[in-house]
């Protein structure tokens, strides 16, 4: 890469929302997101949507098609290639020293969470991080906390939905510390020993691959947040899951599957 294409992309990664669009599309890769996902994931208006990713299109470190309706944005993998290649080619030129494998912390977190421990940390994740990963996370506390230190992620995390903590805390499930987090927050930091994702699977914005965790696991339950109705029968399904939640949790605990 050219120092100029090299400015040119770091320009365009210079401000949060692109930044945002672009690690989310890093995560989405191959596949790629539509726009009018995109906004709504990053709660960004679909106008100012646009315009970050024009910058990032020219930029040339994403690429937009057409699929039926919708546009999709997605990626370009040889893009980002050339821009880590261009940040560390110094490395390659002699200088090992300054460099470790790109992948060398996160190898390094899995060999820690390999190690036998007094308590595995289980991460459940979900797309959005606000209710199926929240309540997983709460009740494996409950239920088994001194086993097991129980944590919940998101790709495009959001605020925790207020159905969430209304049937956990009626069933007497401690909601102190819940919180929407990035799986960024995890990626290389924090020794995983298991993760178990809870969305289903058909879900297109479902994270489909955990590669820090030496075992990942699916637990697919419905979207409760996606059921429509009156009040009572949005309610209704929180408790479904919530409940469904625990039963298989449970079953986990007793049988270890």
């Amino acid at each position: 890469m050219e120092t100029k294409s090299a400015v040119r992309a770091f320009a365009a990664l210079a401000q949060e929302s692109r930044l945002g669009v672009f690690r989310l599309l890093v995560r989405s890769a191959p596949e790629g997101v539509a726009a009018g996902v995109l906004a709504e994931r990053l709660s960004v208006p679909a106008s100012t949507l646009s315009f970050h990713l024009s910058h990032l299109v020219e930029a040339g470190l994403v690429r937009a098609e057409r699929r039926g309706r919708s546009l999709v944005y997605s990626l370009e993998v040889d893009a980002l290639h050339e821009l880590l290649w261009f940040l560390g080619e110094d490395c390659c030129q002699g200088r090992i020293d300054l460099c470790s494998t790109l992948t060398g912390r996160i190898e390094a977190r899995r060999a820690e969470a390999e190690r036998a421990v007094d308590r595995e940390t289980v991460l459940f994740v979900c797309s959005r991080n606000t209710a199926r990963s929240q309540m997983a996370e709460a009740i494996l506390r409950q239920e088994a906390g001194e086993r097991y230190a129980a944590r919940s992620g998101g790709i495009a995390p959001g605020p925790i939905h207020p159905l969430t903590l209304r049937v956990l805390e009626e069933d007497g499930v401690d909601v102190a510390g819940l919180a929407p987090n990035d799986l960024g927050d995890f990626l290389g930091k924090v020794p995983i020993h298991r993760a178990i994702v809870v969305c289903e699977a058909a879900n297109a914005h479902c994270p489909k691959i955990v590669p820090f965790a030496p075992r990942v696991d699916s637990w697919p339950f419905p979207d409760p947040a996606a059921v429509e109705g009156d009040d009572d029968t949005k309610l209704a399904a929180f408790r479904a899951t919530r409940d469904a939640i625990r039963e298989r949790l449970r079953t986990w605990l007793r049988t270890g599957a």
